[in-house]
């Protein structure tokens, strides 16, 4: 098994255990949706912070994890994801320095370009102030 599986299925695990007694709870009844929409807004949040440094792939298995404990499609998208993130990072160590520079210089461009379309964005709409003498100067 890879690093990525052991943590993801250490973390559902306990997720699990959790779970299953808080559905024997008084509030049962609001486990299954309020299961749903954690694991969607983990899910989103860590879609978000995959380029970023950080735990960004691990928080999207953890929430599609939580996720499969309400649906089956989950738990088959979960072992299928493992699976093709494991083989990439297979993939990954053994091209050259070459292209793995080159794959790190287009992850960190398309997170700049991200992040300039989103300022501009919230500048347009007139949520950052701040950047009126800057963007006034180039739009």
């Amino acid at each position: 098994m890879g690093k990525m599986r052991d943590a993801v299925s250490e973390k559902i695990d306990k997720i699990e255990r959790h779970h299953a007694a808080l559905k024997t709870r008084r509030f049962g009844f609001l486990v299954r949706p309020l299961t749903l929409f954690l694991g969607s807004l983990i899910t989103i949040i860590g879609i978000v912070t995959i380029p970023f440094p950080g735990p960004g792939w691990l928080t999207v298995f953890i929430g599609v994890g939580i996720l499969s404990l309400e649906a089956h499609w989950a738990q088959r998208l979960l072992k299928w994801g493992i699976h093709k993130y494991e083989q990439f990072f297979l993939w990954y160590k053994n091209q050259n320095k070459k292209i793995r520079y080159g794959i790190i210089f287009a992850t960190c461009l398309c997170v700049w370009i991200c992040v300039a379309v989103a300022a501009y964005i919230s500048w347009k709409c007139g949520a950052i102030p701040a950047l009126d003498p800057i963007m006034t100067k180039f739009f």
